[in-house]
């Protein structure tokens, strides 16, 4: 239940903060609004997808990085989220992250930012009418088995998504 809360914690200030700005983290900077264009491998009448689709994509992209294990987080179904998370023994390998993060943007997903914390890294990625956060922790005093790779996305057109602050 705590890790669960930790997880909504971050993702909803993670939400936040992406409303305000940010940049790439390499840099440059980026407006964390999508730009409505289409990406490689994205039809541009592309406009939503569902749940499901979502699903596979994180798992395609978990297996791109060597990453078989996934474990969905959200408990019951939900249409509007998905939070799966990637058991590890530690921090994931940045050459496995790369594979995950091209694996996801080869699928038509665009990434809005990437942000090191700590000994981690988030992203937020966009596609159609879902956001995707991807983000990795540092073991902690206070969550030291806690997961370490997580991905977490919401439908940005659900009645019931969390706003956005405003820049």
């Amino acid at each position: 239940m705590r890790a669960g809360a930790l997880t909504m914690g971050v993702v909803t200030a993670a939400v936040l903060l992406a409303g305000c700005g940010g940049g790439t983290g390499d840099g440059g900077s980026k407006s964390p609004r999508p730009k409505g264009s289409a990406s490689s491998g994205t039809s541009a009448k592309e406009t939503k997808l569902s749940r499901d689709t979502v699903r596979r994509n994180v798992r395609a992209a978990a297996a791109a990085g060597g990453f078989d294990r996934i474990v969905d987080r959200a408990g019951t179904p939900a249409r509007c989220r998905m939070i799966a998370a990637v058991p590890t023994d530690g921090v994931p390998k940045a050459a496995a992250l790369a594979k995950v993060v091209a694996d996801l943007k080869d699928r038509g997903w665009e990434q809005v930012f990437r942000k090191p914390e700590g000994d981690g890294v988030t992203w937020l990625f966009t596609r159609a009418n879902w956001g995707l956060y991807v983000f990795t922790t540092a073991p902690s005093k206070e969550d030291p088995d806690g997961l370490r790779f997580t991905f977490s996305g919401q439908r940005l057109d659900c009645p019931n998504a969390p706003a956005t602050a405003s820049p």
